[in-house]
């Protein structure tokens, strides 16, 4: 092709795409009548020892914004405002919402809105459509006087209706838990939005709206299905690391959220080459080296962790699979000199009690139960700088194993 007929092929083709302005702002978008409601309310999530991380989802592109307080006498239009931010872009125009407000004393009260505006947005125009509220959800105090109280659900595989019922375990309602724990399965496997939604971030929004903020730690079935990529969305990151895992302190309790990664090897035919756990729970080790030598984790009074998959079950068939053999090398040694009071672990799906066994495990492990009623658990834990209390109870009530004072055991029954 000559110079003149190259030229006059590139002056059509050029003509055929759209114009573009070539200086100063393009004309406001006709509206479009967005419509702002609330596709998923409102999850409240910790992840931090002063951060509360909130969460919803809307029907169309919305900018939303985060409206909370700690005084009981401040006015509704006088609370403060949180949005998300990041490189300098306020993120709207966007379905999934999840702020995360910071400063927050966890031994008051806090009340939060969320507010979403639907938007059409160009580059230097915005069109503001409807505008929904979720109403106002009113947290109670996560830390108490009489110490910490927390319940933890797990394996839950997708039966959210087990939520209620074990919460309603005369024990658990009669303490009143300030927050719940899911360890891992809760959702089972993440395949399609609908299927989250329906198996854990409604149940989760409900919790909230009762007053429950949630504490989520990873399980391998959060690794698989396409949502597993997207949790991002409805899941905050820790704001200490910026990761699934993490730890905080909450009235002299440090609570350490580890991520067990998934229990197959990442060559595994099942993920198609597209698992890479093997570097990340490496870092994931770096990390607790570090979390295990701070400050914060020597000035706690008591230290609980979280893992979905115990290093070890007393089960040696069990104990060779990938994942806990995987934990074994990079995150149990260092467990074992951290001066843990309790591991609190899922995963197996039938509940058990191991307790401390010399150096190489010198605490004691409860391992939540499964998805089914006959063997569905729920963990209710008391802590205070001087004491420690956790039992695993059944739906009917009764007790599996209590731990008392860290190594020390109450009684367990068959």
């Amino acid at each position: 092709m000559n110079r003149r007929s190259f030229l006059a092929t590139l002056g059509a083709a050029t003509a055929a795409l759209p114009a573009l302005a070539a200086e100063g702002p393009s004309k406001p978008p006709a509206p479009q009548g967005g419509k702002a409601a609330f596709v998923q309310p409102p999850t409240a999530q910790i992840v931090g020892s002063d951060a509360l991380a909130i969460c919803w989802r809307t029907a169309t592109p919305s900018a939303g914004t985060v409206f909370w307080t700690q005084d009981p006498a401040l006015p509704r239009d006088r609370w403060a405002a949180a949005r998300r931010t990041a490189g300098g872009l306020v993120l709207a125009n966007r379905c999934d919402h999840l702020v995360t407000l910071r400063g927050v004393d966890f031994a008051k009260p806090l009340r939060f809105e969320t507010e979403s505006i639907a938007t059409t947005m160009n580059a230097y125009w915005t069109h503001f459509g409807d505008r929904a509220r979720s109403g106002e959800v009113t947290l109670g105090p996560l830390v108490r006087e009489e110490g910490l109280c927390f319940a933890m659900l797990n394996d839950l595989h997708a039966n959210a209706a087990l939520i209620p019922k074990l919460l309603a375990v005369p024990a658990v309602a009669e303490a009143k838990p300030a927050f719940i724990a899911l360890n891992g399965d809760c959702a089972g496997n993440c395949i399609t939005p609908e299927g989250l939604r329906d198996a854990l971030l409604g149940p989760m929004a409900e919790l909230t709206a009762r007053g429950l903020p949630l504490l989520f730690v990873r399980g391998n079935h959060e690794y698989r299905g396409a949502m597993a990529r997207r949790l991002g969305e409805a899941f905050a990151p820790h704001v200490a690391t910026r990761e699934a895992y993490g730890a905080l302190t909450l009235g002299g309790v440090r609570l350490l959220v580890l991520d067990c990664g998934e229990d197959k090897v990442d060559s595994h035919r099942e993920y198609c080459g597209l698992l890479d756990c093997e570097p990340y729970i490496a870092e994931e080790a770096d990390w607790l080296r570090r979390e295990i030598a701070s400050p914060e984790w020597a000035a706690a009074k008591r230290r609980i962790a979280f893992c979905h998959i115990p290093p070890t079950t007393g089960d040696p068939k069990a104990d060779a699979w990938h994942g806990p053999t995987r934990l074994r090398k990079h995150i149990a040694p260092l467990l074992a000199q951290a001066n843990l009071d309790m591991l609190l672990s899922a995963h197996e799906h039938r509940a058990a009690h191991l307790p401390a066994a010399g150096s190489a495990r010198p605490y004691p492990t409860l391992i939540g139960g499964g998805p089914k009623e006959a063997s569905a658990t729920v963990l209710l834990c008391r802590a205070t700088p001087s004491a420690l209390t956790a039992t695993l109870y059944r739906l009917d009530g009764s007790a599996v194993a209590t731990v008392n004072g860290g190594a020390a055991e109450v009684r367990q029954s068959r």
